[in-house]
């Protein structure tokens, strides 16, 4: 009776033990165009996009207000499913920091004078024709 609890109990343990080191979720892939939400933000910078791009081991990044107003990031950083960049708009630095989330998709925030403003964004999913 005493082996049968033993074994029932290591067995038990050897279980959790597994679930304890699976491996951790892979990063997500952030190339692409993601379009944002910033409820908070002033009117004319509440949504756009985000084009992200990976040219040899660097990403960069892109904000998107409308077909004119385009601007480059700056010491872009992505990382286990975290992306940081700067942008310069309207003659402040913004400072941008979230996370990739699979279903989410990316939640962050801005930093910029004004306080912190919550942002969101989903990847743009291109449709191909069929032909």
């Amino acid at each position: 009776m005493k082996k049968n609890i033993f074994f029932i109990g290591l067995s038990i343990l050897f279980a959790m033990s597994l679930t304890a080191f699976t491996p951790a979720d892979k990063d997500i892939d952030p190339v692409g165009t993601w379009t944002f939400s910033a409820p908070d933000a002033p009117y004319d910078y509440q949504s756009g996009d985000f084009i992200i791009t990976k040219e040899k081991k660097e990403y960069k990044v892109q904000v998107v207000f409308n077909e004119y107003y385009k601007m480059k990031a700056s010491n872009v950083k992505y990382e286990k499913n975290e992306l940081s960049f700067r942008v310069y708009v309207d003659d402040e630095t913004v400072y941008i920091k979230g996370t990739f989330d699979k279903e989410k998709g990316f939640v962050g925030k801005a930093m910029t004078s004004m306080g912190d403003m919550p942002i969101k964004a989903k990847k743009k999913v291109i449709k191909k024709d069929k032909k």
